[in-house]
């Protein structure tokens, strides 16, 4: 008689044993806290960190003390939530952008970003997406899409040049 098959392990519970064993209570705090998109609170942050409410509320207050976490009011006053801070948001966008872009690259596309900003303004008369909106009802949804992408992706080169000239005060060329 053959042998009978083991039990089926429930994947999604031994990944989460052995991310707990592997990680720190920090860092299962932090990784958290870099997926999530809505405010949340140090219960909620725990029971996804798989840790304890309180390690969770310590390990979040450091994260706000280095500006990766941002504090904000629950809406019914209850507690405070914890979200993703914009700053940090931030910087791993533009740090991801100098990682695949050179800085010549990124400049040229920059002014080519603030061209299309300027068509759009002058399309439209207005200076922003808002602006369009609150003055002009016939701006179709795919173009104001467009133009506040247009907007949000010249921010973050903007903050990655910024960084490079960080990174690079002497304005030396770069290596290949």
């Amino acid at each position: 008689m053959p042998e009978s098959a083991p039990a089926f392990e429930d994947v999604n519970e031994r990944a989460k044993e052995d991310w707990k064993r592997d990680t720190s209570p920090f860092d299962r705090v932090r990784s958290v806290m870099r997926t999530a998109y809505e405010p949340m609170s140090a219960a909620t942050v725990a029971e996804n960190a798989l840790t304890s409410e309180q390690t969770a509320r310590k390990h979040l207050r450091s994260l706000v003390e280095h500006g990766y976490v941002a504090e904000t009011a629950s809406p019914d006053s209850t507690g405070t939530l914890y979200q993703r801070s914009t700053d940090s948001l931030a910087l791993e966008q533009a740090r991801r952008i100098l990682d695949e872009t050179d800085t010549e690259t990124l400049s040229t596309r920059v002014l080519e970003m603030r061209e299309e900003l300027r068509e759009f303004g002058d399309r439209f008369g207005a200076n922003s997406p808002d602006d369009a909106v609150r003055s002009q009802s016939n701006i179709d949804t795919e173009t104001l899409l467009e133009w506040r992408t247009t907007r949000r992706n010249l921010a973050f080169a903007e903050v990655a040049l910024a960084l490079s000239a960080v990174e690079n005060p002497t304005g030396a060329a770069e290596k290949v």
